[in-house]
């Protein structure tokens, strides 16, 4: 259980350091900051429990998916080639359509207009996905994690509500490096 803890505490500063990497970064240069996406993503999944009904076998691979144009689609798909998580393959897949995310773990939803990005949420909020996206609303709408571009800085945002409706267990560790946004009256 220490080495256990060790190696999540290496992994966590690890995180922390993917996020101050933007500091010099000037406006325009995107390929860091979603460099830094990527990699923030790829660690989410060390951070956060699906429920045992998620996956067939304990190999069954751990599925990143992007929904709508961005440019994490060509980044994520580099960060996560020949990586694994345990026993897990991590694979990488876009999507065309909301309904295929049900075979998805984690979900970057990329849509610029607040009436599709609504419409996605509602979508997948029976599956148990954690979804990812960067418009500003993204976790009052019902988004999990948002990244926020603060001073180029790549921040985290956690909707944990969300969170808890979809069934997924975050880290407190992960939590420490985020702003937590709750439901009004919790």
């Amino acid at each position: 259980m220490a080495v256990l803890n060790a190696v999540k505490e290496t992994r966590l500063a690890l995180i922390v350091a993917l996020g101050g990497m933007l500091a010099g970064v000037m406006p325009g240069q995107t390929a860091d900051e979603y460099q830094v996406k990527a990699a923030y993503m790829y660690n989410f999944a060390k951070f956060v429990d699906w429920p045992a009904e998620v996956f067939d076998s304990p190999a069954q691979p751990l599925v990143f998916c992007v929904l709508g144009p961005t440019p994490l689609s060509r980044v994520l798909g580099e960060t996560l080639a020949g990586k694994m998580l345990d026993r897990r393959p991590l694979v990488y897949r876009p999507l065309t359509d909301s309904s295929q995310a049900a075979k998805c773990q984690v979900l970057f939803i990329g849509f610029p207009d607040k009436s599709r990005l609504r419409q996605t949420l509602d979508e997948v909020k029976s599956f148990h996905v954690l979804t990812v996206g960067e418009r500003e609303d993204f976790t009052a709408e019902g988004g999990i994690v948002r990244f926020v571009m603060d001073a180029g800085r790549v921040r985290l945002e956690f909707n944990l509500d969300a969170a808890d409706d979809a069934k997924l267990r975050v880290s407190a560790k992960l939590l420490g490096l985020a702003k937590v946004v709750r439901r009004a009256g919790k």
